[in-house]
């Protein structure tokens, strides 16, 4: 802009200027924001893959080159090197699996195999023992169920002897006999009739009595014992007297039966 001074006749030149500032145009432009590009987090990993994929089928669209490949021909090994091989390197990796899977085995001590033998031992003897208990535990009450039985058959056997009478003297004689063996009864063959009539004109009245019998000795099926008897005996109109009598009498088994076969006075 030049503005014409009237004096000087002159056109004086002046320099436009204005206020600090934005202008109007200015301003406006100033109110636009621009947004700054910035990229977010998901707009950045689809970008990504969108590149990886790109760069797949890139590599898949390639030609294959069909050369021998570059790498050296592989040495051929045996067997037995191989599983050589193997064993070092699995017993490398893995030593403590090893020693994991193979425990150590402790020898036993002897103090513990010679106990368990003398504990053995010891229980083969009490077993033993108490077999031989048992069955001598057996025998012996087998033992003295014979016993038993042989003092009551002597028993009996010297209180029929001792027990006779003048009017009944055949048949107190019968019944001492029918307990004696065959050989006892021999002795009485052809002096039965005889020992009656003595008896019967005597007048002999005995009853007898068992005070004590016991057990003397066994042999075989046989057993021997001695019976302490006291008698009161009559002859005629005497009075009665009594005799102490020890008797010795072996009774014997025959077929599950108990007979008198001897008879023996003991002084």
């Amino acid at each position: 802009m030049t503005d014409e001074d009237p004096q000087a006749g002159q056109r004086v030149r002046r320099r436009a200027s204005r206020s600090a500032g934005p202008t109007g145009a200015d301003a406006d432009a100033a109110a636009v924001v621009v947004p700054t590009e910035k990229k977010s987090a998901e707009q950045k990993s689809a970008e990504q893959k969108s590149a990886e994929q790109t760069a797949a089928e890139q590599k898949a669209a390639a030609p294959v080159a069909l050369g021998k490949p570059d790498t050296p021909p592989e040495k051929v090994v045996s067997g037995d090197q191989v599983a050589t091989k193997a064993e070092q390197a699995g017993t490398a990796e893995t030593p403590a699996e090893t020693a994991v899977d193979t425990p150590v085995r402790s020898k036993p001590k002897a103090g513990l195999v010679v106990g368990i033998a003398v504990a053995s031992v010891i229980a083969v003897a009490l077993a033993a023992l108490t077999v031989f208990l048992l069955v001598d535990r057996n025998k012996a009450s087998n033992a003295d169920e014979d016993r038993a039985r042989y003092v009551a058959g002597a028993r009996t056997t010297a209180l029929n002897l001792t027990t006779l009478h003048a009017d009944t003297a055949a048949a107190d004689l019968d019944k001492f006999l029918a307990g004696t063996t065959d050989e006892f009864k021999s002795q009485f063959d052809g002096r039965k009739d005889s020992f009656v009539n003595v008896l019967g004109q005597a007048g002999v009245q005995t009853d007898g009595e068992v005070l004590e019998a016991g057990f003397e000795k066994s042999d075989g099926d046989c057993g021997t014992s001695l019976v302490a008897v006291r008698a009161m005996q009559k002859n005629g109109d005497e009075a009665p007297a009594e005799r102490n009598y020890r008797l010795r009498i072996t009774m014997c088994d025959v077929d599950g039966q108990l007979f008198a076969s001897n008879v023996e006075f003991v002084p």
